[in-house]
């Protein structure tokens, strides 16, 4: 199973508008009455995807499918360079899962990792079942794992480097239940964080740690039960430097999406009608979604960078970078199946007709 909050994903139903409010401390973003949508409105040109290979070349890429392939092709953030990985991936069958590190490889088909050249490099010490998360700089993992798969065994966050075994960081700061999900928000060891979150049954967040990865000592602990009683959703940046906090005011109220210091909780900014579901690299812009379409935002001054009409269906972030891989559809039984490169200028390319990716939520 790729290693993404997708079985945690949620479908938020918001309305949104982006006009910045400059009377306010921090910065805001102003709801306004959202604008027709255009149907009709044709897509852009997409990008053809080369059936050459993948030039040896370092960078951050976009790894994607095509239906019916058994084959990895990589784009480049920018879009300026695609290819295929080592002429086809290890698939054995069109539609197996993978995740890809935040520079696109290595990656993971199961639980074995491989290279460019599709050479595998070892396995992770743990099983697809579990939730786990890439270091910032695609080094290393980190999961959040339970002692023995029992309700009330204690939980335990983990870290490894490929082939290697398991180190423990933390233990007993939750207890495991079959019903909930454990995603490890954030893992880097150049800002020496790790924050991990448990969700109940992948509706809204319950609580979180921030713990310093290098010794296993928390930081600070949340509690969102009373906060995001009528829904909410929480998101951090790839250090985990940066969190947004969006919660819905009452059933079927607006939502406010708050963006904060991981560390002291200190308010940075605020968006609202907007969920934020993610940070771009360079943790300058946010995406999310609103009543009738994912958009990418500047948070500290409003301005949307970025919309597309559709349930928005996950992101990937260029590492340290201002851009982002961003899908239209893929959940909720949605038919659509778009992805989007986007930067703080707006739409880069859009990929091959119904690729599958394996984004983040």
């Amino acid at each position: 199973m790729p290693v993404r909050r997708s079985a945690l994903a949620l479908v938020v139903v918001i309305a949104i508008g982006c006009a910045p409010s400059a009377s306010s401390p921090t910065p805001v973003v102003s709801a306004s009455p959202p604008q027709p949508a255009t149907p009709s409105a044709p897509l852009p040109a997409r990008v053809q995807a080369s059936n050459g290979l993948l030039p040896a070349v370092a960078g951050a890429f976009v790894l994607f499918q095509q239906p019916a392939e058994t084959g990895l092709h990589a784009i480049s953030f920018g879009a300026e360079l695609n290819g295929l990985i080592g002429s086809e991936a290890p698939q054995t069958t069109a539609g197996a899962g993978w995740s890809q590190s935040p520079y696109g490889v290595p990656y993971l088909v199961g639980t074995m990792a491989y290279g460019r050249d599709r050479k595998e490099l070892g396995t992770i010490p743990w099983s697809g079942k579990e939730s786990k998360t890439w270091s910032s700089d695609g080094r290393f993992l980190c999961a959040a794992v339970p002692e023995r798969a029992a309700t009330g065994a204690q939980m335990r966050l983990e870290m490894a480097f490929i082939g290697q075994a398991a180190k423990l960081i933390a233990s007993s700061f939750t207890t495991y239940s079959d019903n909930a999900g454990y995603p490890v928000l954030a893992c880097d060891q150049g800002a020496d964080r790790a924050i991990v979150a448990v969700f109940g049954q992948g509706i809204a967040p319950a609580r979180l740690w921030v713990f310093k990865l290098s010794t296993g000592a928390t930081i600070r602990s949340i509690d969102y039960t009373g906060l995001m009683a009528s829904g909410g959703w929480v998101a951090a940046s790839a250090d985990g430097t940066v969190l947004a906090e969006s919660v819905r005011s009452g059933a079927g109220g607006p939502w406010k999406a708050t963006i904060r210091s991981t560390d002291d909780g200190a308010q940075l900014g605020t968006i609202d009608g907007f969920v934020v579901q993610g940070f771009s690299g360079d943790k300058a812009l946010v995406v999310g979604a609103n009543e009738t379409s994912a958009a990418v935002i500047d948070w500290k001054t409003g301005r949307k960078a970025w919309s597309a009409t559709g349930t928005y269906g996950g992101y990937l972030p260029e590492p340290a970078g201002p851009r982002l891989a961003v899908g239209i559809g893929f959940v909720g039984g949605s038919d659509q199946r778009d992805v989007y490169l986007v930067g703080a200028n707006g739409m880069i390319a859009l990929l091959p007709e119904r690729v599958r990716v394996a984004l983040r939520y």
